[in-house]
């Protein structure tokens, strides 16, 4: 009876762990998206220096969550978010509208698509 109880214990910590790290991965993943929004405005009003400064902020905040999505999603895409800033940030200082947008729009469907993958559906589970 006792390893029952046991296992029951770690199935509990282990979902409870689980439903944390998704509502983490949601709350981050809905923040950075209204920065994008934000600095897609910027680049589309073409505003270069309030659009530098946005996507400078929005880097500050994807450093500090790319270290604890790097432990709880694939690093795969991960390194996409990270190569499209590095294009995105040459495309503000060459100041490229079409091709920032285009990757701004790449961004927000990656930041968008992750939190939608980790989510436990069915199509996600097979």
């Amino acid at each position: 009876m006792k390893p029952f109880i046991l296992a029951i214990f770690f199935l509990i910590i282990i979902i409870f762990g689980s439903v944390l790290s998704i509502y983490y991965i949601d709350t981050q993943s809905n923040s950075l998206e209204k920065q994008l929004v934000v600095l897609e405005k910027h680049i589309d009003s073409e505003n270069w220096d309030k659009a530098a400064t946005s996507y400078k902020d929005f880097k500050h905040s994807w450093a500090k969550v790319d270290h604890v999505w790097s432990m709880l999603i694939d690093h795969y895409e991960i390194d996409y978010i990270n190569m499209d800033l590095g294009e995105l940030e040459s495309f503000i200082k060459t100041k490229t509208r079409e091709d920032a947008l285009a990757k701004i729009n790449s961004l927000q469907w990656l930041v968008k698509h992750i939190p939608e993958k980790e989510f436990p559906v069915l199509k996600n589970i097979l």
